[in-house]
């Protein structure tokens, strides 16, 4: 990288991962120690583990000289002349060791993760607590802070009168007087950004007196002004036509003519979409189109009334009828939220209040806050408090990079870009941006020369043009396809907005791939499109099933038919409630398993169900539904006398019981080990408690609200499905950086654009006397509105949207491609398809004959029928090569030097024992403070908190040059939060134990350090145990394990230390030494 900045343009297979990896080792092989100064961020935990791992992996392939790492190896030494093929290797391994050792400064991480530990570590500027807990679900809390607002109105709030207020317009416009669910509703807009850059501008000017009435009444008065006109001048028409005893049937066309224009503008409809037709140009043009030819030629008075009134009447309409409609329409969409509007300030300042009571930070608010603190700051001091210094920034998936996000980003870009030995990318493919709903910006990498001043000197655009996923036949298709669909989504633009079409024909500019010559001919690509109307017979059996779910089954009968195992195909989809229908169907017509996030949640699982049944009925006994429900589930194991016992006798016991020890013991009472499928129930029961634990770290025990956070969430929550083989069914979003061999994708025929609310900044007045205003997102409506230039960016960004939907979902497929819909308008996806695939078809026959000739094989079969016929009778079939099923794979035996970073995980049984707790003497806090004292219990307190801080300060450091390093963490982690408990105090103690001869020597640095790292051995039923010593070292003479100790002496000490001893020896560690230090006295006693 000689630039200050490289940016990889990465098209679907193109290797990005691999670019990513071999940056990131060229820096750290070049000099081992510069993963310090290095951040790498992505958008998801998945893809900061498999980047982590290729990294580990591929540095350990080259230290060990593994073949597979032999294509990183070349790289790297082309970029790294000055060090031989031996030093890259030494280099490789040291840099490994490193990473190893200090983790925590292996900074590939999440974007979130990465902002987050700026925002912690700015916490004492932020007036934060460093414990601060970070809240995920926003859109709970808005909820929440609503019912909280509603219950806490009283008769005299202001809130009250605006809420009336918006219930009695809904009431008196026939709508529900029930607004809580649309307030809910509109009040998750408090997250986005857009409001989030105006929320304060915008509260200030709602809150000001008589503003908000006063606009109201200006827009409704703006509105009645330009509907009184058009009722006038349609009154006018109709009272000139009938006062000379004229009707519609005089006219041309009768009801069906220039009658219908006036009927139209008195009904309330001004635009051109629905007054604008042949009709009303041919009228205005010429008065003689009025009436007919006879009446024309005689002259007639009918004629002549149509000349010297009628036609006058209709031309001042013409003349007014846009401006009127621009009135009417801008302050009719202006006022529809403005009740809503004047809500969300009250929503986001309860929303703060309860984050403050609950010690919670919104996830979402971190981006903001940062980029407040950086605007008119010291943003390279925000940056430092991050604890190093970095020197190079990698971004990766920068297409769905937001505008704050980049803002943030590129204070501290341009601070590494500054230093001589610069050295970072960002990595993205604008057609992969799929997640503008999470504010994702496409834009900033299309556009990214525009950031910066002099891209020329700073900037190295480059693209990775090859696809080294898809067989040939795929990535032709997927070129000629895109080409032409981006052709054709640009013509349909530059009809209204030219200049801005553009950017879509640079977001695809780089669509076309190249083919590794190494590349068969090879792959296949099906697209059906159905016809839209079928058969009437009622007795075809074909047609009482969905055709689209007879050709998912009859796609995945004839690829197993071929070989290919379930667990190379994927069927994507649009959304989620489409993979409930598609597994519901399997399910009833075949014995295929389906693998999808929808059918691993946690309320698929019976035991987890038994468990929440049964606290419902504990809270409500009356509830017959409950408990027919738990009997159902319970009588095939338990007598259903007993659970009723236990529910009913033990009652008032069992809700007595903290709610974590209620669950284990209906676990236990309800015999829930004892299901017959337990062993799949036990990754759903383990699942359970964890987010039960998580929701007793934030919440009181309460049985309630815990149901009701089941109910609202809980419940949807997912095991991990990793290793489980089936069909996998996906949603298009979900399946992003994800390959298949075979994929299938049903219902490719969704609607482009739904009615959805955007946020515009008006330009006129007195429109623009609000910063933001909330619009309905309508063509109908917006055009013709002052709003007309922000339909068209909307419009462009779904269009934008949709084709890199099918960019994502087409680019998947390694081998075959499956692809169906019904036929529908360019208003629905599969629209584009069809319109596409003739010129598609026409330029594979050309490049099939082209390939034909220079690769000696016979030409791809390419066809294609139905194009052009009746959508209603005729399918559109298309096909493109031959289906292909590779071999699979045979696993080879495992090798000494297997790379150990890349061996596939194996799936472990997960068993759930709960064991009834031993009987324990439980003293009280009286009788404690008589016997003891409050001073001595004080002391214990001290003694114990002082241990904690203790144990974790000595498994971060390694020499004496770390301990100062180490506390900052802590102080910085809100570890050393007790005034008792002070940095100073921590330091004095542990640099006094320090001084000591033999403490001293092991935190030297001659010493290999191993601090809490795991042993694991089998127990003599082979069953896997793990042990952890607190601090192994060694050296080229000998191996030493010490284990710190806090309390007072115990004989099971020295077994503890004489087992870790012997798990060494039996490693083959030599003259292996034990040692407990028990850290208050000081003290060390060798283990023998």
């Amino acid at each position: 990288m000689n630039s200050q900045l490289t940016v990889y343009k990465a098209s679907a297979g193109s290797g990005k991962t691999f670019t990513l990896a071999r940056e990131y080792m060229t820096l750290v092989i070049d000099n081992p120690h510069a993963y310090r100064t290095i951040l790498a961020v992505t958008f998801t935990n998945k893809a900061t583990e498999e980047m982590k791992l290729r990294i580990l992996g591929q540095l350990y392939g080259i230290a060990h000289e593994l073949p597979e790492s032999d294509q990183y190896l070349v790289q790297i030494h082309t970029a790294l002349p000055h060090l031989s093929e031996k030093q890259i290797r030494k280099n490789a391994e040291e840099a490994l060791r490193l990473l190893i050792h200090n983790y925590n400064y292996f900074r590939v991480e999440t974007i979130d993760t990465f902002f987050q530990s700026v925002l912690r570590n700015l916490a004492r500027e932020l007036d934060l607590t460093a414990n601060l807990r970070i809240g995920l679900n926003d859109y709970q809390v808005e909820q929440q802070a609503v019912d909280e607002l509603i219950e806490s109105l009283e008769s005299t709030d202001k809130l009250l009168f605006w809420i009336m207020d918006y219930i009695k317009e809904n009431i008196a416009d026939d709508k529900s007087w029930n607004v809580i669910g649309q307030i809910k509703s509109f009040g998750e807009h408090i997250f986005r950004d857009y409001y989030k850059e105006h929320a304060d501008e915008l509260s200030k000017r709602m809150e000001e007196e008589g503003f908000f009435e006063a606009f109201k009444d200006k827009m409704k008065e703006t509105r009645n002004q330009a509907k009184e006109k058009f009722e006038e001048i349609a009154a006018s028409f109709f009272d000139a036509l009938e006062e000379e005893g004229y009707s519609a049937d005089d006219l041309n066309n009768k009801t069906r003519g220039i009658w219908s224009y006036f009927n139209k503008l008195r009904n309330g409809k001004y635009g051109d979409d629905d007054v604008n037709n042949m009709t009303l140009t041919k009228c205005l043009a010429n008065p003689e189109n009025w009436v007919k030819k006879s009446e024309v030629k005689n002259n007639s008075p009918l004629y002549q009334h149509v000349v010297n009134v009628l036609h006058p009447i209709l031309q001042v309409s013409e003349k007014h009828r846009h401006m009127l409609e621009r009135m009417y329409k801008s302050a009719n969409l202006t006022i529809k939220h403005l009740n809503q509007l004047r809500l969300l300030g009250s929503i986001d300042k309860k929303v703060r209040e309860m984050n403050q009571e609950a010690n919670r930070f919104l996830l979402s608010d971190t981006q903001t806050l940062l980029h407040s603190l950086i605007q008119g700051s010291d943003s390279p001091f925000i940056f430092e408090k991050i604890g190093t210094q970095l020197n190079h920034v990698m971004i990766d998936e920068f297409q769905d990079t937001s505008t704050i996000q980049w803002k943030n980003f590129k204070v501290l870009l341009e601070e590494t870009m500054s230093r001589e030995d610069a050295g970072n990318l960002i990595v993205g493919d604008v057609k992969q941006s799929i997640y503008r709903w999470r504010s994702g910006d496409w834009r900033l990498l299309n556009n990214i020369e525009d950031q910066f001043e002099n891209p020329k000197k700073q900037l190295d655009v480059e693209t990775l043009a090859t696809n080294y996923r898809s067989d040939r036949n795929v990535i032709n298709f997927n070129n000629a396809f895109f080409v032409e669909a981006a052709k054709q989504e640009y013509n349909e633009l530059a009809e209204t907005i030219p200049e801005t079409a553009k950017q879509l024909l640079t977001a695809y500019a780089d669509v076309e791939q190249k083919v590794p010559e190494k590349k068969k001919v090879q792959g296949y690509v099906e697209v059906r499109l159905l016809k839209t109307q079928e058969e009437d017979d009622e007795n075809d059996a074909e047609n009482k099933e969905d055709r689209m779910m007879q050709l998912c089954l009859q796609t995945v009968d004839e690829l197993t038919a071929r070989g290919v195992p379930t667990h190379r195909i994927a069927i994507l989809v649009r959304n989620n409630r489409t993979i409930q229908d598609i597994a519901a169907y399997f399910m009833e017509h075949s014995d295929y398993e389906m693998v999808s996030d929808e059918a691993f949640r946690l309320d698929a699982s019976q035991a987890v169900q038994i468990l929440i049944t049964a606290l419902k009925l504990l809270m409500h006994p009356a509830d017959d539904i409950a408990r027919a429900t738990l009997l159902k589930f319970a009588h095939t194991y338990l007598d259903d006398e007993k659970v009723i016992e236990l529910i009913t006798e033990n009652r008032q016991k069992l809700l007595e019981m903290p709610l974590l020890d209620l669950t284990e013991r209906l676990f236990t009472e309800l015999h829930l080990g004892e299901i017959e499928d337990m062993k799949v129930q036990s990754a759903y029961v383990c699942a359970f408690y964890d987010k039960l634990n998580s929701f007793l770290t934030d919440n009181s025990s309460d049985i309630e609200a815990f149901l009701q956070e089941w109910e609202n969430n809980l419940h949807e929550k997912s095991i991990h499905s990793d290793g489980i083989e089936g069909i996998r069914l996906i949603t298009i979003h979900k399946s992003k950086g994800l390959e298949f061999d075979h994929v299938i994708m049903p219902y490719c025929d969704w609607q482009l654009e739904k009615a959805n609310t955007i946020w515009c900044t008006p330009q006129e007045a007195p429109y623009n006397e609000l910063p933001l205003v909330p619009v309905d997102f309508s063509a109908k409506q917006m055009k013709g509105s002052i709003y007309e230039d922000d339909y068209h960016h909307e419009h462009l960004q779904n269009i934008v949207d949709n084709l890199n939907l099918l960019y994502v979902a087409f680019t998947r497929a390694s081998h075959n491609l499956y692809v169906f819909g019904k036929r529908a308008s360019t208003a629905y996806r599969s629209g584009i398809i069809e319109k596409s695939l003739e010129t598609v078809t026409e330029k594979l026959k050309q490049n099939a004959e082209k390939e034909a000739y220079e690769m000696l094989t016979d030409a791809v079969n390419v066809e294609l029928e139905g194009i052009g016929t009746d959508s209603k009778t005729n399918d559109i079939i298309f096909k493109y090569g031959e289906p292909v099923v590779p071999k699979e794979k045979v696993e080879m035996e495992m090798k000494i030097n297997r790379n150990v970073f890349t061996m596939p995980a194996e799936m472990m049984q997960i068993d759930i024992n709960v064991s009834p707790k031993l009987p324990e003497f439980r003293q009280s806090n009286k009788s404690r403070d008589l016997i003891k004292g409050d001073e001595q219990e004080e002391q214990q307190k001290f003694y114990i908190k002082m241990g904690t801080v203790l144990h974790s300060l000595f498994s971060t450091i390694r020499t004496r040059d770390d301990i100062e390093g180490a506390l900052k963490q802590l102080e910085l982690d809100g570890v050393l939060y007790d005034e008792n408990i002070s940095r100073d105090r921590v330091e004095k103690m542990i640099r006094k134990r320090l001084e000591s001869d033999k403490v001293s020597d092991w935190f030297s640095d001659r010493w290999n350090v191993f601090n809490e790292c795991s042993i694991i051995s089998t127990d003599k039923d082979g069953n896997m145990v793990e042990h952890r010593p607190d601090r192994v070292m060694k050296d080229e003479h000998e191996t030493v394990v010490v284990d710190f100790k806090f309390g007072k002496p115990k004989p099971e000490y020295h077994d503890q230390i004489k087992g870790y001893m012997k798990l060494l020896e039996s490693m083959g560690h030599a003259h292996v030494k034990g040692y407990l230090w028990y850290v208050y006295p000081n003290k060390i006693e060798e283990v023998l």
